[in-house]
């Protein structure tokens, strides 16, 4: 499995342009949302989630949704969706709980994992993402981040994900 220093290798190999900044290591949305960056980009939330027929989803959604799971495995044809492991987390993505995004993919050799991107994200020009630690951040175009979909076999699934409703 690709670490850090070799997923920026393949991203500088593949001429795919990328920005990439160290910081404080981060474990949420909350501790993410306190750094200071010098990169733009949306911050986005990064969930892998399975299901009982043993489907895997990397969900992306916004910062700031909170996803209905109930409405969400509706949309995915799932009975229930649940949070995978740190175990499930390491064995099909090479990562650490707090380090998970789509760059996680390139380690998907099985391409046991559906990438499902929140449509909520569609008209923003950049993103930010964790290089497999959470000690810093990539920053990438969307046209970047469909190159390197590309290059690693991956498709992005954009779906409107649905919000929990606030009660």
């Amino acid at each position: 499995m690709l670490g850090k220093v070799e997923l920026l290798k393949l991203l500088d190999d593949r001429q795919i342009p990328f920005s990439c900044e160290q910081h404080d290591s981060v474990l949420n949305m909350a501790e993410s949302g306190k750094l200071n960056l010098v990169l733009e980009g949306a911050r986005c939330k990064n969930l892998l989630l399975q299901d009982k027929n043993g489907r895997y989803y990397l969900i992306v959604t916004t910062a700031c949704k909170s996803l209905d799971l109930v409405a969400l495995a509706d949309l995915l044809g799932s009975k229930r969706l649940s949070f995978a492991s740190p175990d499930k987390l390491m064995e099909l993505l090479g990562v650490l709980p707090g380090s998970l995004s789509p760059l996680a993919l390139v380690n998907d050799e099985g391409e046991r994992v559906r990438l499902i991107v929140d449509y909520d994200l569609h008209a923003e020009p950049w993103f930010l993402f964790h290089p497999l630690e959470n000690n810093a951040s990539v920053s990438l175009s969307k046209q970047a981040f469909d190159a390197f979909l590309r290059t690693i076999d991956h498709r992005a699934d954009w779906r409107p994900l649905p919000d929990r409703a606030v009660a």
